[in-house]
C-alpha cells in the first residue's frame, strides 16, 4: 500500500541530491577569469579578502608573417593563502589565429590585508623574413605606489604616457609593505606591437607583498627557425592542474547529503514494507 509514497520520496532525494551534486560540481570546477585570445587576461579583481595569494603567469609566442599572424598562449594561475599561493594551480595552453595584442591581468585584486602578487608577461614577436624595426619599449610603473616606501622597480621613475608596459600603479600601499618589485624590459615592433596592463590598483591592504615583471622581446627569423606554434585553432590545446584544486567544504557538504539520502532510502523502505 506504500509503495507509491516509497517511489515518490526515493525519486525526490535522488532529483535533489543530483541538484547538490551538480551545484557542487559547478563550483569545484569553477576558475578564476582566465581568457585566452587576442586580448589575453589572467584574472582581475580576484582575490580581495585578507590573507590571499595568487600567482599569474604568461608566455605568449607570437608569429608574424606577411599574410598574417598566429600565437601560442600558456597560462599559469594559482590561487591559495598569502603563505602558499601555489595550492591550486592550473596551466592552459591555446593555439590562436592572430597575434596577441594586448596583455590585461592581475589589476584591482588581492587588496586585503597581508595580500600577495606575483604576476609576470613574458611575450617573444617573431617576424618570420620580416624586419622588426623595433624600438626601446615605454614604461609607467610604480606611480603612487609603496607608500612612499623604497622599492626596487626597475626603470624607475617611469612615468610615460601610452607606454607599452603599465604597471604597479596605485598599488602596495596600506603600510607595512613586505616587498614591491616591478620590472619592465624589452623593445616594441613597428606593428603588431603587445601592450602590457598589470598589477595596478592593487595589494594595498598593507603588509603586502608585490612581484611583477614584464619583457618583450623581437626577433627577426626564418621559416626554419621560428618557434612551433602548433595548428592555430583558437581553443584550449591542453590543461593541466596541480595542488589540490578543491576546498573540503564541498566535500564534507556531498558526504554529509549522502549520508542523509542513505537514511531517506531506509527510512522509505521500512515504512514501504508495513
Amino acid at each position: 500500500m506504500r509503495r507509491p509514497f516509497l517511489s515518490r520520496t526515493v525519486g525526490l532525494a535522488l532529483v535533489v541530491g543530483a541538484l547538490i551534486l551538480g551545484s557542487l560540481a559547478s563550483a569545484g570546477s569553477a576558475t578564476a577569469a582566465t581568457k585566452i585570445a587576442q586580448t589575453t587576461t589572467c584574472g582581475n579583481s580576484l582575490d580581495n579578502t585578507g590573507g590571499l595569494g595568487r600567482i599569474c603567469q604568461v608566455t605568449i609566442v607570437n608569429r608574424i608573417t606577411a599574410s598574417g599572424s598566429s600565437a601560442k598562449v600558456t597560462v599559469r594561475e594559482c590561487h591559495g593563502a598569502a603563505g602558499d599561493p601555489n595550492a591550486a594551480c592550473s596551466t592552459r595552453i591555446a593555439n590562436l589565429h592572430a597575434a596577441v595584442t594586448k596583455v590585461t591581468q592581475c589589476n584591482s585584486s588581492n587588496n586585503g590585508g597581508g595580500g600577495t602578487l606575483r604576476c609576470s608577461v613574458r611575450v617573444t614577436n617573431e617576424f618570420v623574413g620580416m624586419s622588426t624595426g623595433a624600438t626601446a619599449a615605454t614604461v609607467n610603473q610604480c606611480v603612487g605606489s609603496g607608500g612612499g616606501i623604497a622599492n626596487t622597480c626597475d626603470p624607475f621613475p617611469a612615468t610615460t604616457t601610452g607606454a607599452t608596459i603599465t604597471q604597479c600603479n596605485g598599488s602596495a600601499n596600506g603600510g607595512t609593505l613586505v616587498q614591491l618589485k616591478c620590472t619592465a624590459s624589452g623593445t616594441k615592433p613597428s606593428s603588431h606591437g603587445v601592450r602590457i596592463n598589470q598589477c595596478n590598483g592593487s595589494a594595498n591592504g598593507g603588509g603586502a607583498l608585490v612581484i611583477c615583471s614584464a619583457s618583450i622581446t623581437n626577433r627577426r627569423v626564418t621559416a626554419s627557425t621560428a618557434s612551433p606554434t602548433g595548428p592555430p585553432t583558437d581553443t584550449i590545446a591542453s590543461i593541466s592542474t596541480s595542488g589540490s584544486g578543491s576546498s573540503p567544504l564541498p566535500i564534507a557538504i556531498a558526504g554529509v547529503f549522502v549520508l542523509g539520502l542513505v537514511l531517506v532510502i531506509r527510512r522509505s523502505l521500512a515504512i514501504g514494507s508495513r
